[in-house]
C-alpha cells in the first residue's frame, strides 16, 4: 500500500473518530489507528502527514504523536542513517510549526529530544538547534521549548537504554551544557524583539534544567535569572507564577550547605542567600500579605508562598540559628505563613518547624540570645496553632444542615494530630512550664469569660495541652498543679469531659509523681462512663491510669471491679472499649497484695469463664451470641495478657486451675465453632496468650493444644489455625521439656498440617484462597528457620517444595510475598554453607613446607574465620537441599522469571530476584560441594535452564540480542560467582521487559 493512500485512511479514520459517527464506526477507526501507530508504515506516513501544510491540526498532532511514541518504543527500528534523516525532517516540522498551535509544537519537541537523548550520532543537539532557531526571534520560543523538555526525557522510564549510554549521553547533552545553557538564556532576555511569552519560556527552561540538577547556584548567582523568577511571582497568571514558584523552590534548593561543599562554595552559597536572596524573600513576604488573592482563599496563591517561604526555611535552618538577626524577616513571614487559614497548604511547614527546632536544640543553650529569639517565636507559634485547632463553630451541625461533611471531620482530625507534633517542637524550644501557660491561660480565659465562651474556646487548648504531653517531665511542679485544678471547673459538655479525659490519661506518669490526684482523676474518669460520647475516652484514659498508677488504686480493686460489671451490663461501651477497660483492670489487680491478688484474679476471671461456659453448651448460637462470646474470649485473653504475677504461689496455683479450665473451654469452641471465622480468630488470638505468656502452665497440655490446632485446621482449612501454629513455634523452647522434644512437637505439628494443607492446595487454585497460602508458607517459613534439619527431612517436604513452585502463580501481593521468603529461607542458608563448604576445604590445604622443612608458624585465625568454622554444615541439609533444587529448579525459574517478568508485585520484585540468584548460586556450586569436589567449577545449569525458558518468549516481546545480553551477563557473573549482580541483572531485564511490553498488552 502506498503512503499516499495510508495517508487518506489515518484522515478518514481521524475523521471518523472527531466527527462523532456511530459508537460502533468509532470503536473500529479507534482500533484501526491503534493498529496503524504499532505498524512499521507509521513512520513515513506520520512524517508525510506532519509535511502536508494544507491537513487539518488535529490531524498533523496526531501524527506527531504517534511520531514521538515510535522514536520511544520502536527506535530500534531505524539504522544511523534513517535516525539522522528523521531529525532533520522533524526539524524542519518544528520550524515550520514556528507559529503554532502550541500542543503541536511541543510534541515535535519532545520528538526531537527523544531522537536526542538516543542518537549518539547526533553529537550536538544544543549547538545545532541553537543554530537553526536562535537566529530568528520568531523561533526562539521552539528552541526553549526544546530546551525545556530535553533534561526531562532523559527521566522518561519509556525510554530504554544502556547504563554506561544513558550516563555519558546525560555527560554530554546536559552536564557539559549547563553553563551555555545558562548564557542562552541570558542572552534571550536581552534579545528586545522576541516574542511576548518569551520571559515565561526561559522561565519555564530555566526551571527545568534547575530540576535536573544540571545548574549550581554558582552559575546564576551574578545573572539576572534570579530576579526573573522573583519578578514572575507578580504575574497574574497563575501557570506563570506556578513556573516561577518551582524555578525559586529550586533556586533555593541550591542554597543548602552540604557536608562535601568546599568552604569557598559553602561561602559564595552564604552571600547569594544574604545579599541576594533574603532581600527577594523579604519582598515575596510583604507581597503575599497585600496579594487579594490571597485575602480570598486562593488556595494555588497560598500554596505557592508557602512553597517558596518553606523551601527557604529549610534550606537556610543552620543559617537561621546562627544569625537570627540576618533572617528575622524570613522567620516572621514563616510565621504569617502560619496563620493562613488554608489548613492543608500550612501541613507542608511542618517539617520545617521541626528541623528549625533540632538545630535550634543542637546549637544553642539557653542563655543564647538566639535560643532566646526562637523561643518568643515559638510562643507565637503556640498561639497561632492552638487557634488552628479550633472546631469551626458548625462541627455540632449535621452535613444536610450546612455543618462538616464526614470526610472533612476526619480530614480536620488528622490535620489536629499532625500540627500536635509541632507542639512537641514549641515545647522543647520555649520550655515546658512557658509552653504549659499558654494552653492554661487560655482555658483560664474561656472559664471566666461573661457570658460563656462556645465549647470550642477552651477544648482547643485542651487538645495542644496533650499533645505537648510527651515532652513535658513528670516533674513539673508550676503549671501542671495549677492545670489539674482547673478540671472542675470547665463547664459541663461532653466535648470538653471527652478532652479533659484523655487530657487525663496523657499524664498518668505525672500522676504517678503527685498521688494526691489520683482519686480526683479516677473519679472523673469514671463519670465519663457514664456519658457513651465521653465512654471511649474514660476507658482509654482508666486504662493508662491503672498502668501508671497502680499501687495507689490496688485497694479498690473490689470497687473497680464491680463498677467495671456494671459498666459492662449498661452497653454503654463499644467492645474495644471493654477491651481498653479489662486492660485497666489487669493492671490494677497486678499490683494487689497479698492475700487478696488470687481473691482479683478469681473475681474477674471466674465470671467470665462461667459466661462463656454457658454460651458454648447451647447447640446454636445467635448472631449477637457469637459476639458476645467473641468479646468473652478476648476480655479473658487481654486480662491475662496483661496480667504479671511474680513470687506469690497461691496466685499461680489459682492461674494454673483458670487455664486448665479455659483449655475446656477452647476445646469446646473448636469442637463446636471451629469453622466460624470470627469465634475462630478469637480462639486462636487466646490460645496465643497462654502459649506466649503461660508456657510452663500449658506445657502438661501442649500435645492436646497441637491436636487441636491441627484437628481444627483440617476439618475447616481456616489460615487462622496455621497463624496460631506458627504462634507456637516463636515460643516451642518453653513448651517442651527439652530441645529436642520442642523440636519435636514442632515437626509432628508441621507435618500433620502440612498434609492437609497439600491436599487442600491439590483441589483449590492458590489464587482462590490467597489468605490460606500465605498463613501456610510464613508457617512453613518459620519452622525451617526454627528447624532445618527436623522440617527439610520430613517425609512430606518434597510434596511441600511442589507446592512452593506452584503457589509462586498466586495473585495476591501477601501471598506472594510468604512463598518468596519461603525460598528465601530454603535457598540462603543453602547457599551460605555452600560457600562456608568451599571456603572452610580451601582453608584446610596444606601450606608448603618452609625451606628448613618446617611448617610456618600458623596465623591467629581472624574473629571472621573464627565465626565461619564455628558453623557446622553438616547439621544441615545441604546435599538433600540441592537435590531437590537440582529437581525442581527448572519449574521454580520458569516461575519465578514469569512472575518477575509480567506479574509479580513491584514490590515483590527485588525479594524475587534475589531468591533466584540464591537459586543459581545453589544449582551452579551444589552438586560439586555435595561430592566434596570443591574446586570444581561452578555448573551451567541454570544458563541452560534460563536460555530455555528464554526461548519460550516470542521475539517481539524480547529480542533475539536483548537475550543473547542477558545470556552472556549471567554465564559470566555464574562463572565468576558473582551473585549479587545476577540479582541486579534478573531486576533490570524485567524491569525493561514489563516496560517495553507495557505497551504491547
Amino acid at each position: 500500500m502506498s503512503n499516499q493512500e495510508i495517508v487518506r485512511q489515518v484522515v478518514n479514520a481521524l475523521n471518523v473518530l472527531y466527527q462523532g459517527a456511530s459508537l460502533t464506526e468509532v470503536a473500529q477507526a479507534n482500533s484501526w489507528l491503534e493498529l496503524y501507530q504499532k505498524s512499521a508504515e507509521a513512520w513515513t506516513a506520520s512524517d508525510a502527514i506532519l509535511g502536508s501544510a494544507e491537513l487539518g491540526i488535529e490531524v498533523r498532532q496526531f501524527a506527531a504523536q504517534t511520531l514521538r511514541n515510535k522514536i520511544i518504543n520502536n527506535f530500534s527500528d531505524l539504522d544511523e542513517p534513517g535516525a539522522l534523516q528523521l531529525r532533520d525532517s522533524v526539524v524542519t516540522h518544528l520550524r515550520n510549526a514556528r507559529s503554532g498551535p502550541q500542543p503541536l509544537i511541543t510534541h515535535l519537541c519532545l520528538s526531537l529530544a527523544d531522537l536526542a537523548v538516543q542518537l549518539g550520532a547526533w553529537k550536538d543537539p544544543f549547538g545545532d538547534m541553537t543554530g537553526s532557531f536562535l537566529s530568528d526571534p520568531e523561533s526562539v520560543s521552539c528552541l526553549l521549548e526544546f530546551l525545556a523538555v530535553l533534561p526531562e526525557e532523559f527521566e522518561n522510564d519509556r525510554i530504554l537504554l544502556p547504563t554506561e549510554f544513558f550516563r555519558q549521553r546525560a555527560t554530554e547533552l546536559l552536564t557539559q551544557r549547563a553553563g551555555d545553557l545558562i548564557r542562552l538564556l541570558v542572552q534571550c532576555l536581552q534579545q528586545p524583539d522576541l516574542k511576548a511569552d518569551a520571559h515565561t519560556k526561559v522561565l519555564v527552561c530555566f526551571k527545568s534544567w534547575l530540576r535536573s540538577g544540571e545548574i549550581t547556584l554558582t552559575m546564576v548567582q551574578n545573572t539576572s535569572l534570579i530576579e526573573l523568577a522573583f519578578a514572575a511571582l507578580k504575574a497574574e497568571d497563575d501557570s506563570v507564577f506556578e513556573t516561577a514558584v518551582d524555578a525559586i523552590c529550586g533556586i533555593l534548593g541550591e542554597t543548602r550547605i552540604d557536608r562535601d561543599d568546599d568552604p569557598e562554595d559553602a561561602r559564595l552559597k552564604s552571600v547569594t542567600v544574604e545579599q541576594q536572596l533574603v532581600p527577594q524573600l523579604s519582598a515575596v513576604a510583604a507581597q503575599m500579605r497585600i496579594d487579594p488573592l490571597v485575602a480570598e482563599g486562593n488556595e494555588e496563591r497560598i500554596r505557592g508562598y508557602c512553597r517558596v517561604l518553606t523551601e527557604a526555611g529549610e534550606a537556610w535552618a543552620q543559617r537561621i540559628v546562627l544569625n537570627i538577626a540576618a533572617f528575622e524577616t524570613t522567620v516572621s513571614a514563616l510565621v504569617d505563613c502560619m496563620r493562613l487559614d488554608s489548613l492543608e497548604v500550612i501541613g507542608m511547614m511542618f517539617e520545617f518547624w521541626a528541623v528549625l527546632a533540632d538545630n535550634t536544640m543542637e546549637s544553642t543553650v539557653p542563655c543564647d540570645p538566639a535560643r532566646r529569639a526562637l523561643a518568643a517565636v515559638y510562643e507565637t507559634l503556640i498561639d497561632v496553632i492552638t487557634r488552628h485547632l479550633r472546631y469551626p463553630d458548625s462541627f455540632d451541625t449535621s452535613d444536610a444542615q450546612g455543618g462538616m461533611t464526614a470526610k472533612e471531620r476526619d480530614d480536620f482530625r488528622e490535620f489536629r494530630h499532625n500540627i500536635g507534633d509541632v507542639l512537641k517542637d514549641c515545647v522543647r524550644v520555649v520550655g515546658q512550664t512557658k509552653a504549659l501557660a499558654h494552653p492554661y491561660n487560655a482555658m483560664l480565659a474561656g472559664i471566666n469569660s461573661t457570658p460563656q465562651l462556645p465549647w470550642q474556646e477552651i477544648e482547643a487548648p485542651l487538645f495542644a495541652l496533650r499533645a505537648m504531653g510527651a515532652e513535658v517531665s513528670a516533674q513539673e511542679n508550676v503549671m501542671m498543679p495549677k492545670i489539674m485544678d482547673m478540671f472542675s471547673q470547665f463547664p459541663a459538655h461532653p466535648r470538653l469531659r471527652y478532652a479533659a479525659t484523655l487530657v487525663i490519661g496523657r499524664y498518668t506518669e505525672w500522676t504517678q509523681e503527685h498521688p494526691e490526684y489520683v482519686q480526683f482523676q479516677l473519679n472523673y474518669i469514671a463519670e465519663g462512663f457514664k456519658v457513651r460520647d465521653v465512654a471511649a475516652a474514660s476507658a482509654q484514659s482508666l486504662k493508662y491510669l491503672c498502668q501508671d498508677c497502680s499501687k495507689y488504686l490496688a485497694t479498690h480493686w473490689d470497687s473497680m471491679l464491680k463498677f467495671y460489671n456494671e459498666v459492662v451490663a449498661s452497653g454503654t461501651l463499644d467492645d474495644g472499649d471493654v477491651i481498653e477497660f479489662s486492660q485497666a483492670l489487669a493492671h490494677l489487680v497486678s499490683a494487689v497484695p497479698e492475700p487478696d491478688t488470687h481473691l482479683a484474679i478469681e473475681a474477674f476471671c471466674l465470671p467470665v469463664g462461667q459466661e462463656l461456659g454457658v454460651l458454648l453448651q447451647r447447640s446454636e448460637l445467635s448472631s449477637s451470641e457469637k459476639q458476645k462470646t467473641i468479646l468473652l474470649f478476648e476480655r479473658l485473653g487481654v486480662f491475662l495478657r496483661f496480667l504479671h504475677i511474680e513470687d506469690n504461689e497461691p496466685a499461680e496455683i489459682l492461674l494454673s486451675r483458670i487455664i486448665n479450665e479455659s483449655w475446656s473451654l477452647v476445646s469446646t469452641a473448636l469442637q463446636r465453632y471451629a469453622a466460624d471465622p470470627l469465634i475462630a480468630e478469637s480462639v486462636a488470638k487466646f490460645v496465643r496468650v497462654l502459649v506466649e505468656y503461660y508456657p510452663n502452665i500449658l506445657r502438661p497440655i501442649v500435645v492436646q493444644v497441637i491436636e487441636a490446632v491441627v484437628s481444627s485446621f483440617k476439618r475447616t482449612g481456616q489460615g487462622t489455625y496455621l497463624w496460631l501454629a506458627r504462634r507456637i513455634i516463636n515460643v516451642h523452647q518453653s513448651l517442651g521439656v527439652d530441645e529436642s522434644a520442642s523440636l519435636q512437637l514442632v515437626t509432628t505439628m508441621v507435618e500433620q498440617l502440612s498434609e492437609a494443607a497439600l491436599a487442600l492446595f491439590r483441589a483449590t487454585p492458590f489464587s482462590d484462597i490467597p489468605e490460606t497460602t500465605e498463613d501456610y508458607f510464613n508457617l512453613v517459613e518459620r519452622a525451617v528457620e526454627t528447624a532445618p534439619s527436623y522440617i527439610i527431612g520430613m517425609p512430606s517436604f518434597p510434596y511441600v517444595v511442589q507446592a512452593a513452585v506452584a503457589a509462586l502463580e498466586v495473585n495476591h501481593y501477601h501471598a506472594q510475598m510468604s512463598v518468596i521468603y519461603f525460598w528465601t529461607q530454603i535457598l540462603s542458608p543453602t547457599k551460605r554453607h555452600i560457600r562456608l563448604m568451599r571456603e572452610n576445604r580451601s582453608a584446610l590445604q596444606v601450606t608448603p613446607a618452609s625451606p628448613a622443612g618446617r611448617a610456618p608458624p600458623a596465623s591467629p585465625a581472624s574473629p571472621l574465620r573464627q565465626r565461619r568454622r564455628s558453623v557446622r554444615p553438616d547439621t544441615y541439609p545441604v546435599e538433600y537441599v540441592v537435590e531437590l533444587c537440582s529437581k525442581h529448579g527448572f519449574d521454580l525459574t520458569v516461575k519465578l522469571m514469569h512472575g518477575l517478568m509480567r506479574n509479580f508485585d513491584h514490590e515483590a520484585v527485588s525479594a524475587a530476584a534475589d531468591t533466584l540468584a540464591s537459586l543459581a548460586a545453589v544449582i551452579s556450586d551444589g552438586p560439586a560441594v555435595a561430592k566434596a569436589q570443591y574446586d570444581s567449577p561452578p555448573l551451567a545449569t541454570m544458563c541452560e535452564w534460563e536460555q530455555a525458558m528464554l526461548s519460550q518468549i516470542p521475539e517481539a516481546n524480547f529480542p533475539a540480542a536483548d537475550k543473547q545480553a542477558f545470556m552472556s551477563e549471567l554465564a559470566e557473573y555464574i562463572q565468576a560467582r558473582q551473585w549479587p549482580k545476577i540479582k541486579a541483572l534478573v531486576s533490570d531485564t524485567a524491569a525493561v521487559f514489563r516496560r517495553r511490553n507495557a505497551t504491547k498488552n
